[in-house]
């Protein structure tokens, strides 16, 4: 479900990029010092946005350094590690271990079963460390896996599961901006679980797989109407976002929030179109490209 929060960088500066990139190595040298290299192995880019936007508001002090890594190991990587670096690698780490206890309960997922043993113990140090966050990621992917056994069609019951999850993983303290983040992270939270949605329908269709967008994508105007549904909630999110007083970084949150979501959308689209013109040319879709 994750995987749709990323920068568009075609239009960020390389000063963005190399940023962005420091704060991504920064949750990733976080996720060693947390979960040794195994937790490095659960690193997304929607936990290196979760500590951008938190070092934007909070402004901690900030360790730069550089290193070397498993992926990069003849090349010194530059990161830039925080409290908000480590916050987002205690939330990664959740979401990691119950994705895949979910996994395990709901498919039998003798992988995801071995997965979740493996990070047992770094989840509950994690836990222990957030208890509030993690009691909300598992009261909310409880919810959700009920929602999804009962095959409800009611998008908000759904995708509001994950928008309350991801809410929660926003908002690290009990202060004066934990109401705008938790409104933020939940709007975000809804846009990923439907995108998910959008993207997996027609596998979901052919697999009998439960997905509350199917009876929708029946309607002839299905595709506008996801777009609106997606549009709605990702500005949703933007507004919040623009309400808190950040300026450190807000060109890329911005880029993210503005473009970076769309960027699996959109390349899947042109995919189909190119599908469905090239069916209605009677070529291959090989020729089409």
């Amino acid at each position: 479900m994750f995987g749709y929060v990323m920068i568009n960088p075609d239009t960020l500066t390389d000063a963005e990029k190399r940023r962005f990139r420091e704060v991504y190595c920064g949750v990733c040298a976080s996720l060693r010092e947390r979960g040794g290299r195994r937790g490095q192995i659960t690193l997304s880019y929607d936990a290196a946005f979760l500590a951008l936007v938190l070092n934007a508001l909070y402004e901690p002090e900030e360790q730069k350094g550089s290193t070397l890594c498993a992926t990069h190991p003849t090349r010194r990587q530059h990161f830039s590690k925080s409290p908000m670096t480590l916050y987002a690698a205690d939330v990664n780490l959740l979401l990691f271990y119950e994705r895949m206890l979910d996994n395990w309960k709901d498919d039998r997922s003798h992988v995801s079963l071995a997965l979740s043993r493996f990070y047992r113990r770094r989840y509950q140090e994690a836990a222990a460390r957030h208890p509030a966050q993690a009691q909300a990621i598992r009261k909310e992917l409880q919810a959700l896996s009920e929602v999804e056994k009962a095959r409800l069609t009611d998008l908000d019951a759904a995708a509001g599961c994950f928008g309350r999850l991801l809410g929660a993983a926003f908002a690290p303290y009990d202060d004066e901006w934990k109401p705008g983040l938790t409104r933020m992270g939940g709007a975000l939270g809804r846009f990923i679980y439907l995108i998910d949605a959008w993207d997996d329908a027609a596998k979901d269709e052919r697999h009998g797989s439960y997905n509350p967008l199917l009876p929708l994508r029946r309607e002839p105007d299905y595709e506008e109407r996801v777009y609106q549904i997606l549009t709605m909630e990702i500005a949703e999110c933007a507004m919040e976002f623009e309400k808190l007083p950040i300026v450190q970084d807000a060109g890329i949150i911005r880029n993210v929030l503005y473009s970076g979501v769309w960027t699996v959308y959109s390349r899947r689209r042109e995919a189909a179109e190119k599908k469905r013109k090239a069916a209605s040319d009677g070529s291959s879709p090989t020729d089409a490209q």
